[in-house]
């Protein structure tokens, strides 16, 4: 427990530099992300050990403790990996708010780090919903940083909203948990007495609470609007690491606390999964501002996740034996591999907005040209976004397929199969639809020409953002290469041995029939390719250049796809799904044929927003201004209601009287 003390420690410097003067602020940025970095590095060297067998003593005062088995060692980890590479990424991306709260960015940034390194320690409830709330008010803060925006602090507290309801949520889950144990800890906890109903009700809290903060459908509202208000580092933070947290959460209950399954438990979380992931690309492919893009995979990504998390309780009820853990595997080797993804495209969409200026990808157009170095990255983390070979992001959704191939051939009734069979075809168009929404995001941002002049005056970022992105690609890469390393560590977190892991996941490309088998010639070819990719965009290799043929006219900007156009077919494929509103008016009609200027609009709205949250919100609307006519500011009015209340009170104990005492 040393170094994660030390880890705090070092977190705790960086909160201090909230308190550095105005003239310091340069010096305050620096101190700050640098000991979030060392921090990080401190936690993910810790986490590792611990998953290769190391053991931690538990720190208890009083009735508080922190502790860390192999559960919160996985996600240990991967807050330590993603915390190094987001931190290194903001020493250079950071200093553009150099006069805008540069400190108070800072500092929240190692808070926010502190509190869910401390929510993957706790070990008791009270902790871990302590540092849940610091880590949900820390985490509001930063995306409410560029509050002067209205969209920005109008998303940051609709999270905070959000985000309390399903705090709500947990703590009654912990309390109903608690009540029925000898005390609050995690170990007592999990002797617990619940009876059948109790345990509907602790699962359906859970459940409801931690899928919200996993931005999973219908629950998912907050995230694409906050998400795009945060600066891109914290995006990053929060899509790679804090929704991860959520699955923590929900697997400590249903490991720990309940583990005794319900089979509609799991369908109910497989199912819920597979439609979140659909629904999530779906919305993704119709954006066109970028980070909005990006959060809505993490609410596909986030989906894959407990799809296969729910495939794998269900594997465990029907057939036993060690075959139902590969579901459990499948979600967190894909947490793990779409942490680093989602934490490099953030990283990316940054460095974008950094040397452009936009979100809108509708503008853009040729930036490989003007940004070569963050196309190459950006290509990178989109192949595994897509789940391309040989990128991580294929690892993990390979292996959640296997789990459901698994689970349709173990010895499960019919109905089951078909629940099966349907989660598997909607995970099937979510993959054809991710690979779709990112060959639109790169290619209608760097291919092509410019479509505006922001690409004209477009610039590539400095050396720690490139840095920072490098290295995760370089990460995406070698876990998809060689995944081994990662599928043992989630053995490792699940108590299975590495035999389990070498022999029992066999992924396509791996020869042999075996997670084992490392072919250097296949690392060799990746390097050429990579190499050649890397000259292509940073060297003018073409002797001659003329302009395309375009039947006699010379083509422009305009004659290209744009992102609205490339999407279409999905949209009418999908168009009873969406909904789009389409407004087309004419700026000028001097003829009937040519000559012509209109101006089109399309608007894709969130159909849960439209048809649950908003006629919700209505309701409270109206519910406030009728309680807000009761309250006028009269003496008068009051000691009425007084009076009533006081009339009502000696009515119901006359009431209770005849009732018990005749």
């Amino acid at each position: 427990m040393e170094c994660f003390l030390l880890a705090a420690a070092c977190f705790g410097v960086g909160i201090l530099t909230l308190l550095f003067p105005h003239s310091l602020q340069r010096y305050a940025h620096w101190l700050a992300n640098s000991a979030a970095l060392i921090g990080s590095g401190i936690t993910a060297y810790k986490a590792w050990t611990l998953l290769a067998g190391a053991s931690v003593v538990p720190l208890t005062w009083g009735s508080y403790s922190l502790a860390c088995d192999s559960w919160s060692a996985v996600f240990l980890l991967l807050t330590g990996i993603a915390g190094v590479i987001t931190s290194l990424y903001a020493l250079g991306y950071a200093q553009s708010y150099e006069g805008s709260r540069l400190r108070l960015l800072g500092g929240m940034w190692n808070l926010f780090l502190l509190s869910m390194t401390l929510v993957l320690l706790a070990g008791d409830a009270f902790s871990f919903l302590l540092f849940w709330e610091i880590m949900a008010v820390a985490s509001f803060m930063l995306v409410n940083h560029e509050s002067e925006k209205r969209a920005t602090w109008t998303a940051a507290y609709q999270y905070l909203v959000m985000t309390s309801v399903g705090t709500a949520a947990i703590m009654i889950a912990f309390l109903l948990t608690g009540s029925a144990s000898s005390s609050f800890s995690f170990e007592a906890m999990a002797q617990n007495k619940l009876d059948n109903l109790w345990q509907h009700v602790v699962f359906a809290c859970a459940f409801i609470g931690f899928a919200l903060k996993a931005g999973l459908v219908p629950l998912h509202v907050w995230l694409p609007n906050a998400h795009p208000a945060a600066p891109s580092h914290v995006s990053a933070l929060m899509s790679g690491v804090m929704l991860k947290i959520a699955l923590y959460g929900f697997g400590r209950f249903m490991f720990s606390f309940l583990p005794m399954w319900n089979y509609w438990w799991c369908i109910i979380v497989m199912v819920v999964g597979a439609v979140s992931a659909f629904l999530g690309v779906l919305y993704a492919q119709m954006e066109n501002d970028i980070k909005r893009i990006l959060a809505y995979s993490s609410v596909e990504n986030m989906g894959v996740i407990f799809a296969a998390f729910g495939c794998g309780m269900l594997l465990k009820v029907l057939a036993g034996g060690s075959w139902y853990y590969l579901g459990f595997v499948a979600a967190l080797v894909h947490a793990f591999n779409h942490s680093i993804m989602k934490v490099l495209m953030f990283m990316s969409a940054g460095s974008i907005m950094h040397g452009t200026g936009s979100k809108n990808i509708e503008l853009f157009g040729g930036l490989a040209k003007k940004m070569p170095y963050t196309a190459l990255f950006t290509f990178v983390g989109a192949m595994a976004l897509a789940a391309i070979p040989l990128t991580n992001g294929f690892t993990g959704e390979w292996l959640v397929l296997q789990s459901f191939i698994t689970l349709v051939s173990a010895n499960s009734a019919q109905t089951t199969r078909l629940w099966a069979a349907v989660c598997f075809i909607l995970l099937g168009f979510t993959g054809a639809l991710a690979l779709g929404c990112f060959v639109r995001l790169f290619g209608i941002s760097f291919l092509g020409r410019a479509r505006s002049e922001l690409v004209e005056h477009a610039h590539e970022s400095d050396k720690f953002m490139l840095t920072a992105m490098g290295l995760s690609s370089a990460l995406v890469l070698i876990c998809g290469i060689y995944p081994l390393p990662v599928v043992q560590a989630v053995c490792a977190a699940l108590k299975l041995d590495k035999e389990f892991a070498a022999q029992g996941l066999s992924l396509a490309w791996a020869g042999s029939g075996s997670l084992a088998v490392f072919n250097p010639l296949l690392l060799l070819l990746l390097v050429a390719v990579i190499s050649a990719v890397v000259y292509l965009f940073t060297n003018n290799i073409f002797v001659e250049q003329d302009v395309t043929w375009n039947c006699g006219t010379y083509p422009t900007e305009r004659q290209q796809y744009s992102a609205t156009g490339f999407s279409k077919p999905v949209r009418r494929a999908f168009d009873y799904l969406l909904k789009p509103k389409r407004q087309v008016s004419y700026m000028r009609k001097d003829h009937a044929y040519f000559g012509r200027q209109l101006s089109y609009k399309l608007e894709i709205p969130d159909m849960i927003t439209e048809k649950l949250y908003q006629p919700v919100q209505k309701h409270f609307v109206g519910v406030s201004a009728f309680l807000r006519r009761m309250q006028q500011g009269s003496v008068r009015l009051y000691v009425s209601y007084v009076m009533a209340a006081m009339v009502l009170v000696l009515v119901w104990g006359r009431c209770i009287n005849d009732v018990f005492y005749q």
